[in-house]
């Protein structure tokens, strides 16, 4: 079907046309009004050298990134992001969703770094869920080391946090966008659908009738014969 064909349709069916585009631009600012905004709060660690590896590299602690220290990382991560920690922390009132990943760029050290991310709908609750999440990795690498001497055991060290909540305006306006494309076709798109249906049925009701019927005129009843015969009598 060409365009210009869609376009006729349109304008055939144009209350049809038109009531379908309100609903949908109706839809999209009830959507607009109705679905919460998103924000986003966010924090790197990094796990460091026990001083006893540290001594080795002169006792700086930024110099002894080793695969254990990676290992490390991995092993708090996933811990963190178990179901266990994650209903132990909703239960304390940390009830954001969060994530615990590693950077997406490659250094000698990224394995060692890990990246909180905290979302949520409540710009309070999400701050307070990271600082829950940091707390929690703290407590967890603790537990691993319980029985290690003070002097071997990793550490982690905060290298940047922005614990104030910021609005994600991409995760708000993407499924408004979605709802109002979608609504849109929809919309537009139904029209040629229903005129599609109303010109097959009129194509198939043509065609159930009698084929001597097809294309003839309607004969004049009993008092149109009455009248033509009287009418002729009256003209001799």
């Amino acid at each position: 079907m060409r365009f210009d064909e869609v376009i006729k349709i349109w304008r055939r069916r144009a209350a049809l046309t038109a009531g379908l585009v309100l609903l949908a631009l109706a839809s999209f600012a009830t959507a607009l009004a109705l679905l919460p905004a998103t924000y986003q709060s966010q924090a790197s660690v990094v796990l460091l050298a026990s001083k006893a590896s540290s001594r080795q590299v002169g006792g700086n602690p930024y110099l002894g990134f080793t695969p254990a220290l990676s290992l490390a990382a991995d092993v708090v991560s996933r811990s963190l992001m178990g179901p266990a920690t994650t209903r132990q922390l909703a239960s304390e009132g940390y009830a954001n969703s969060y994530a615990v990943t590693e950077p997406t760029y490659t250094t000698a050290a990224t394995g060692s770094v890990l990246i909180i991310t905290v979302t949520g709908t409540d710009p309070a609750g999400v701050e307070r869920t990271l600082h829950g999440v940091i707390g929690e990795l703290d407590f967890t690498l603790a537990q691993m080391q319980r029985n290690i001497w003070p002097q071997r055991r990793i550490t982690v060290s905060t290298l940047a946090s922005s614990p104030q909540a910021r609005l994600q305006a991409s995760a708000t306006i993407r499924p408004m966008a979605t709802t109002l494309v979608l609504g849109l076709i929809a919309a537009l798109g139904l029209p040629v659908l229903i005129d599609g249906v109303l010109r097959r049925r009129k194509v198939r009701h043509a065609a159930s009738k009698p084929a001597g019927l097809r294309g003839r005129t309607r004969q004049p009843g009993r008092a149109g014969l009455l009248a033509d015969t009287w009418n002729r009598i009256g003209s001799r």
